[in-house]
């Protein structure tokens, strides 16, 4: 788990990147897949995965339906601040698709990954429920809601908040309740891993996407002039989905209900750390200006 130490050390150097960036424009950072050459730990062949809902036989057709419902999201979210994570969700799942018919050998287990894609996405779908009510819902979760909800934060933060909450925070859980290998007992992690590559692709649209609709000052902090800081993000959500992949191994490893409870608790204790470091920077005003903004970028279409 990533401790307080860490989580200072990590947060600064993104700062030191992102401040550097300017002057390294014309760089080109190449990211690379270093997950891949971390292997699996051993973990049982049990569960398997069977029908999620709106996924009962995986296909691409599945994939297809978290767009549509991504899409209804985000146009039900309007300026909502919301609605930059539903975004995000949407220009990836999009980008995933793409993918999946552009590079068909991506994945060795397809059927696999339809079946998360769904599961992933009704996670988030019933919690965002679930808060809509009133109802109780992860620390990481309510950090992002409510900075969501009446915060000075700027889009980038949201984004970041909604990444950290349904990867750090969620993913583990799906995965363990999918399983990690095969009937046969081989490892899925390559496909885990293969998935940072739709993460890469997928930057810029979910970037141009939030800047667009959201927020102009994510076309400073996220500029296509500066490398460094996409390469900075980028780094970050795959050194969480690593980890995400090694809480799920715990979570499988667990022998008692007691020792699982206690991985649960260090999943979410985790993501609730990155979720408070990343709301704490404030601009005041802000979040008048961001909706200013998007109501005319509404209006323009």
């Amino acid at each position: 788990m990533v401790g307080k130490r860490s989580l200072a050390i990590a947060l600064a150097l993104l700062t030191a990147a992102a401040a550097c960036a300017a002057g390294t424009a014309a760089a080109r950072v190449p990211n690379l897949n270093w997950t891949a050459l971390l292997p699996p730990l051993p973990s049982p062949v049990k569960p398997q995965p069977g029908p999620v809902p709106r996924c009962r036989r995986p296909s691409s057709a599945c994939v297809a339906t978290e767009i549509r419902r991504m899409r209804r999201l985000q146009r039900r979210l309007g300026c909502d601040h919301g609605g930059v994570f539903a975004t995000t969700y949407l220009e990836l799942t999009r980008t995933l698709r793409r993918m999946l018919a552009s590079h068909p050998h991506l994945f060795r287990h397809p059927r696999y990954l339809y079946t998360e894609d769904a599961l992933f996405a009704d996670v988030y779908f019933a919690t965002l429920r679930r808060w809509q009510r009133g109802q109780g819902v992860d620390p990481a979760w309510r950090i992002a809601f409510r900075t969501a909800a009446s915060g000075d934060a700027n889009a980038a933060q949201d984004m970041l908040l909604g990444i950290n909450a349904h990867v750090q925070n969620d993913m583990p859980f799906v995965l363990a309740a999918l399983g990690l290998r095969t009937p046969t007992g081989a490892s899925r992690k390559h496909d885990h891993d293969a998935f940072n590559a739709v993460l890469n692709r997928a930057y810029a649209p979910v970037v141009h996407a939030v800047r667009r609709r959201y927020d102009p000052i994510v076309g400073t902090t996220n500029s296509d002039a500066t490398p460094l800081d996409d390469f900075a993000g980028l780094e970050l959500v795959r050194a969480w989905r690593e980890q995400v992949w090694r809480n799920a191994e715990l979570l499988l490893d667990a022998r008692s209900a007691a020792q699982r409870a206690a991985v649960a608790r260090q999943i979410h204790a985790n993501a609730a750390a990155w979720a408070r470091a990343i709301a704490t920077p404030q601009q005041p005003g802000h979040r008048a200006r961001r909706d200013a903004y998007c109501e005319q970028q509404l209006r323009a279409r």
